[in-house]
């Protein structure tokens, strides 16, 4: 199954809370463009799973916009400071299908991307993408197919 992590796009700065930060305008469009680029070259989440922050969630509602009849879902674990192997675990019990897509943090993205891969940390620039097809959900179960941020396509 293809499993999509993905890292919110570009943020504020610090206000209130880490929970609260939205995106920027610019967050806002190169998520867009990234996700519109990508649906025209067969992309298709089957189901958008985001974090409970602000900047996570808005990044789904603008994948959301090339992909209106995607199912939608929160999982609290998958914050930045969110643990792979639980999620991994969680990931099973939900019997997670292919096309997931799950919008996160750093570094959560860069370990789940990694601990399903070879153990390897992953860069992802703000609004990245990983498409990682998973044999097994486990440690070292999946492979890296491509890693794509907004920036690849401008």
């Amino acid at each position: 199954m293809r499993l999509y992590i993905v890292r919110h796009g570009e943020a504020e700065g610090q206000t209130t809370t880490d929970q609260a930060r939205a995106l920027t305008q610019r967050g806002r469009e190169d998520v867009a463009q990234l996700w519109q680029a990508l649906s025209q070259r067969g992309v298709t989440p089957s189901k958008l799973i985001t974090s409970p922050y602000v900047r996570a969630r808005q990044t789904a509602d603008i994948i959301a916009m090339s992909f209106p009849q995607v199912a939608r879902g929160e999982m609290s674990s998958i914050t930045p400071d969110g643990e792979p192997a639980q999620v991994i675990e969680e990931l099973i019990a939900l019997r997670a299908d292919d096309g997931w897509t799950l919008v996160s943090h750093m570094p959560f993205v860069d370990l789940l991307c990694g601990v399903l891969v070879d153990g390897q940390r992953y860069p992802f620039p703000v609004g990245a993408v990983a498409c990682v097809d998973v044999d097994v959900m486990a440690p070292g179960g999946g492979r890296l197919l491509w890693l794509r941020s907004p920036a690849d396509m401008r």
